[in-house]
């Protein structure tokens, strides 16, 4: 691996972490043949249900008394994506993976258009998201309710 193509593996890593946490709990996964946005699919074969995964990943740095991580999404994919789509952001801390969010598209959406979350440059939506205390922000907007937020993943 070079210094070139870290950020490849890193990415993978990453969506791997995601993978398993699903299988872990009781949902299939799969990685589609061409990538034209959804990083992974889970289904719950019993109820034929399919849902769709971006998996963005960063490195935590920390700052004086928090953290945060970068991540950088397409407003393209952001405005256009269809039902049952999902964003998973997943940080590396200095030792290990943490702070799992996963948010729907449509909620995603609709924190940016009526809140301002983020910040926009060269068609991307960036995120800064601060972990301090348990909770996590940006631009002062509380995601903390997305943390490890697999309700529309529990199986019934």
């Amino acid at each position: 691996m070079t210094k070139n193509n870290y950020h490849l593996y890193f990415g993978k890593a990453g969506q791997l972490v995601v993978m398993s946490e699903f299988l872990l709990r009781g949902w299939n996964v799969a990685i589609p043949e061409v990538d034209e946005g959804d990083d992974i699919f889970v289904v719950r074969h019993e109820t034929s249900r399919l849902m769709r995964i971006q998996v963005k990943a960063s490195n935590l740095k920390v700052q004086k008394s928090s953290k945060f991580a970068q991540f950088s999404i397409s407003l393209k994919q952001l405005f256009d994506t269809p039902k049952n789509f999902h964003y998973v952001f997943v940080a590396r801390g200095e030792i290990s993976w943490e702070n799992l969010l996963i948010i729907r598209q449509v909620e995603l959406l609709d924190l940016y258009k009526n809140q301002s979350l983020g910040s926009t440059h060269n068609g991307n939506l960036t995120l800064r998201l601060t972990f301090k205390n348990e909770k996590v922000t940006n631009k002062q907007i509380d995601l903390t309710e997305y943390q490890n937020n697999f309700e529309d993943f529990i199986i019934f």
